[in-house]
């Protein structure tokens, strides 16, 4: 009889021959022998038109879901947490996460329509609508803002579990006495200066990861790399009610690498983003996020229209196009545009793709059919260089010069070679506003000598009153001065940094004078100061801090260098670089090698062009730029 009556509810819902309505229908004959449970659900919502919607908009959408079935994925799990905990794995436990990598190929897919339980369901949509409800932000929000963001009970193929009451019930009372706003904006940042999350703790000992853990995994152990601090994020967020997105990039630097942060809808309706560490999440904040931004997608629990585009040879964006859980909201970042380029003749597959440069060479954001030597890219990031592409037998081959597209129009680097320009390259690649911070904590430092430890009397030997925006700074000492105590004294409100600090006693640099660091209960790193490392670095612990320095003797200084801390981008001396600029079909051309014997390089240049400057000693941060108004400009 019951089962009779859940018929009658079903066919009611059915009645119609909607879109919506043919999907359900395939839903719940996808579900099998499970169907009843759907339909529990159905019918007990019978009364609710809007929780209704909700359990239509779930499943409807359920048959893309799924577990991936990974024998001994807990096992994978507690290696995780001990490779974290005590930095370390035996050699057999790292045959054992392989063995474990090589079953995920044949692990089964366990289908939520086909496993899930209708009590799991309506505990799912009622705790959706209660924290939804109860958060004076939700009347700027659509219904489908709500099934989007705050709704799915999944992000993407993680184990089934009932996460939701379990995230609502520890956060819950921390953003109650946090924030009692209507801001949800405020309320996010809230939560994110809370958990104070730089990063979860990670190492590289893990030769695999899980494709997505548990969401109780996360809660419980926090640990693991970019994704695993943005699911964890998500969680909390949406448990919460606080519509959050899980956005992303794919191959911004070279084939393997995949970038995640949440973006949380403003009741403005704009995005905000945020990695959610320590910097919090501000509108209008540059967040120094310098990945390029190409393409963006999104995770989404709602099935995505299919992209058709035959005969791609490339597989990443293949699976990409492939992937109806993903969906290209690049335009919601940076308005619609379009990007139409003609074609020289092209070999190799009818397709084009549109490339950037990375660190492992050509990396491709998107592909468009060839149509009568025209192709045409929809919503792409601007602002940024280009490079197109045909895939070949032989991989990818660019094809014509790169250009930097603004969003409309189009500017192509054809370098002119018989007409050349002196460039000065002080860097290989963009100073950000993170390391100006740390260069800017170098102004107005005071650095006194004296012939005594407590500095009474104390003399000025010099003060940084210029901004820093280079790594060596030598400063001569005239006249000459003769002390055995030095003292470094950064202003109230600054983080007293260095990453060398050295007196010379010659003009010549050749004859440092050693000292030794005596104040007491520093940190170990002050040794860095001296260790001829520009990378490495010393950090007081507290603002508007002092450094005293012992000589041990009376010495005579005559040159004083300092290096700010910094990103070690900048032209270390004694290394070894190769400047290139891009020619076309001919590639990348070399303008020769040089060895720094100063912080900066001089070369002649074609103009027009771009380039790429390698440090051939270390490193692997490099970008592309051009040279224009007498400066490095660098592109993305």
């Amino acid at each position: 009889m019951y089962r009779f009556f859940i018929f009658i509810i079903i066919a009611g819902l059915l009645a119609c021959s909607s879109g919506e309505d043919k999907r359900l229908a395939a839903a719940l004959e996808f579900a099998s022998d499970n169907r009843i449970e759907l339909e529990k659900v159905l019918a007990h919502y019978k009364d609710d038109s809007l929780k209704l919607k909700a359990a239509r908009f779930l499943i409807e959408n359920m048959p893309q879901h799924y577990t991936l079935e990974i024998p001994q994925a807990d096992v994978l799990e507690q290696l995780k947490v001990k490779s974290v905990k005590e930095d370390t794995l035996t050699y057999a436990e790292r045959l054992h996460i392989q063995d474990i990598q090589r079953s995920i190929l044949s692990a089964k897919k366990i289908y939520d329509c086909q496993v899930i339980t209708a009590d799991y369901l309506i505990e799912n949509i009622d705790l959706s609508f209660k924290v939804w409800q109860k958060r004076p932000w939700a009347k700027y929000y659509s219904f489908d803002d709500f099934c989007r963001m705050i709704l799915p009970y999944r992000i993407e193929h993680e184990p089934l579990e009932s996460w939701k009451k379990e995230y609502y019930d520890r956060f819950a009372p921390v953003l109650d006495s946090l924030y009692q706003g209507i801001d949800v904006i405020e309320a996010c940042n809230a939560l994110a200066l809370f958990m104070q999350i730089k990063e979860f703790p990670n190492n590289n000992l893990m030769s695999f990861e899980l494709p997505r853990y548990r969401a109780s995994f996360l809660l419980k152990e926090q640990i693991g790399g970019c994704k695993e601090v943005i699911d964890f994020a998500t969680y909390i967020l949406r448990a919460l009610g606080i519509p959050a997105n899980l956005d992303m990039l794919y191959f911004y630097y070279d084939l393997s690498l995949t970038h995640y942060w949440v973006s949380v809808k403003d009741t403005t309706g704009k995005l905000v983003t945020t990695d959610f560490d320590i910097k919090g999440i501000k509108r209008g904040r540059n967040d120094d996020d310098i990945r390029p931004k190409r393409k963006i997608y999104r995770q989404c629990y709602a099935e995505q229209p299919r992209r058709s585009v035959e005969g791609i040879g490339f597989k990443g964006i293949r699976k990409i196009i492939r992937n109806n859980l993903i969906k290209d909201v690049t335009s919601e970042y940076y308005g619609e545009n379009t990007l139409s380029l003609d074609l020289p003749p092209v070999d190799g597959e009818q397709n084009v793709y549109l490339c950037a440069f990375g660190r492992k060479g050509w990396v491709p954001q998107a592909v468009a059919p060839i149509q009568k030597r025209k192709a045409v890219f929809k919503n792409v990031g601007p602002n940024l260089l280009y490079f197109l592409a045909s895939y070949t037998s032989e991989g990818l081959q660019i094809i014509d010069f790169p250009f930097f597209f603004n969003g409309r129009d189009v500017h192509y680097y054809i370098p002119d070679i018989l007409h050349s320009e002196s460039v000065k390259l002080i860097r290989k690649a963009p100073l950000v506003s993170r390391i100006i911070n740390h260069l800017d904590n170098a102004l107005d430092i005071v650095i006194e000598y004296a012939d005594n430890p407590s500095f009474n009397p104390s003399h000025l030997l010099y003060k940084i009153t210029d901004t820093i925006r280079t790594n060596y700074n030598v400063v001569p000492i005239v006249p000459n001065r003769t002390f055995r105590y030095v003292r470094c004294s950064s202003v109230p409100g600054k983080q007293l940094e260095f990453a060398e600090l050295a007196f010379y006693a010659d003009d010549k640099m050749e004859q440092e004078l050693p000292y030794i660091v005596i104040d007491k209960d520093i940190s170990s790193s002050v040794q860095n100061i001296k260790d001829n490392d520009p990378l490495s670095y010393y950090t007081a612990e507290k603002k508007g801090a002092s450094l005293h320095l012992d000589f041990l003797k009376e010495i005579t200084a005559k040159k004083l260098m300092f290096i700010p801390r910094n990103d070690d981008n900048f032209i270390r001396i004694g290394d070894e670089y190769e400047l290139f600029f891009f020619n076309g079909n001919k590639g990348w051309v070399s303008l020769g090698k040089q060895i720094a014997e100063e912080n900066y390089l001089l070369y002649e240049v074609p103009r027009n062009a771009i380039f790429w400057l390698r440090n051939l000693t270390r490193g692997q941060e490099e970008r592309l730029f051009i040279y224009e108004e007498g400066k490095q400009q660098f592109y993305l």
